[in-house]
């Protein structure tokens, strides 16, 4: 064999010349961007723990509405509901009246703003609404009078009971797509359909949220946002500064 071909095996293994206009280092960049992904990873799993570790601990009807208002606020983005990564985007408008609820001992449970749109080609109409519940009774009665008297549908269910304060019991329709009805609100909700709201919680605070009085506030107006919010806005703003006023203590 002649000296040329004796070269030609370590003439392949020579590595082959560096294309112009590349980096040596861009191995290591790609590296570093893994580790952040990593990193970042790593803490979104320690705050998940973290805030999965509040709501076990929560021990209270006042501490579960409390952190329903940290969740709705953006600082804690899990919710045992399901709900993880904050509030739906329709809600975001609502975040400020509904955490000041929830701080008042209203506990929010579902809610949504009015809305008039197409869907497919399919009108979709949303009635403004908000479901809670209320441990103590004489602000479930002074809000559920507020709202009778601003003309708002009002279900409200004393514990225990299936049938609202009117005699009234079912759903109300809040969301149509078209001719068809998509969600219904102001239903009794049975103690094992709360634990289902909050799974994972400790029993006793659960069973404070299923001992609350139930209370459903929904506009009869399509798409209208003017008075639910408004109104729970002031509601919250008078009982924080006095509480009942006469008319709502004969009631």
């Amino acid at each position: 064999m002649s000296s040329a071909n004796s070269l030609l095996p370590f003439a392949a293994a020579r590595p082959t010349r560096m294309a112009e206009g590349t980096s040596p280092t861009c191995g290591f960049g790609a590296v570093r961007k893994a580790r952040e992904a990593l990193a970042g990873w790593c803490d979104a799993v320690r705050k998940r723990r973290t805030e999965v570790r509040a709501w076990q601990e929560a021990r209270t009807f006042e501490d579960i509405a409390v952190l329903t208002a940290h969740w709705l606020r953006g600082l804690m983005l899990w919710h045992p509901n399901g709900h993880h990564g904050g509030p739906d985007p329709e809600t975001m408008p609502l975040v400020d009246v509904l955490a000041a609820a929830n701080l008042a001992g209203i506990l929010t449970d579902n809610s949504q703003p009015g809305e008039l749109v197409e869907l497919h080609e399919r009108p979709w109409q949303q009635r403004a609404f908000v479901t809670a519940f209320v441990a103590d009774p004489a602000l479930a009665r002074a809000l559920c009078a507020r709202a009778t008297e601003a003309g708002l549908v009002v279900r409200v269910y004393r514990p225990g009971s299936r049938v609202d304060e009117r005699g009234e019991r079912g759903a109300v329709d809040v969301t149509l797509w078209g001719t068809s009805v998509n969600t219904g609100m102001g239903d009794w909700l049975p103690p094992r359909a709360v634990r289902r709201i909050l799974p994972g919680c400790d029993r006793q605070a659960v069973r404070e949220v299923a001992a609350a009085w139930q209370v459903t506030l929904i506009d009869p107006v399509w798409g209208r946002n003017t008075v639910l919010w408004p109104l729970l806005g002031r509601f919250l703003d008078s009982w924080a500064h006095g509480g009942l006023d006469e008319g709502d203590e004969q009631r």
